[in-house]
């Protein structure tokens, strides 16, 4: 059986593969940035990964899991990947997080409750592309980041993350369902 890697997961670094679709690099480390089984090409020295298939889209009222892919002030982008990490959808989708959107009360900086890359359990609002979408329920937002200076995973200490490496302290808009809890 192919072994399935996860937004994130390490595939090499870049001066053994090349790049390709479906993957990105990360301090000279390329990551898979879809769910799939990884694919290296040995003839043309490249990496990329190979989607799993899934036909389902979401839909209003659905809960979702995305990446953040870009950050402005009021706004982000979120690759949406499916309803949970083992099951994707067949296609990448795009969704919007407005600022109004984040929490209950008012928040003044988007940056302070999600970074680049973190992985987001969010609500879709609209049936059509790009989804709009909602983190104000506690259960959902930030579900697994990584550290803004090494890059190495966050746990979940109290209402803060703190790298499993460097020991960088950080704070998000964190879902009940952080995937990494100290002592866990």
């Amino acid at each position: 059986m192919k072994r399935v890697v996860v937004p994130g997961e390490m595939l090499c670094v870049e001066e053994e593969f090349i790049p390709f679709e479906g993957v990105y690099t990360l301090n000279g480390v390329i990551r898979a940035n879809v769910i799939g089984i990884p694919i290296y090409d040995t003839v043309n020295r490249r990496i990329y990964i190979k989607p799993i298939k899934n036909p389902k889209k979401p839909k209003s009222g659905d809960i979702v899991i995305g990446v953040i892919d870009r950050i402005r002030d009021e706004m982000a982008t979120i690759k949406i990947i499916g309803y949970d990490i083992i099951t994707p959808f067949k296609h990448i989708f795009t969704g919007i997080l407005h600022i109004s959107q984040l929490m209950e009360s008012r928040v003044q900086n988007l940056h302070d409750y999600i970074k680049l890359g973190d992985f987001v359990k969010v609500r879709i609002l609209n049936n059509y592309i790009p989804y709009i979408t909602s983190m104000k329920d506690p259960k959902l937002g930030v579900i697994l980041a990584y550290c803004s200076k090494c890059g190495s995973q966050l746990i979940k200490i109290g209402d803060t993350l703190k790298c499993t490496k460097c020991n960088n302290i950080e704070s998000r808009k964190i879902s009940v369902d952080y995937m990494l809890i100290k002592g866990k």
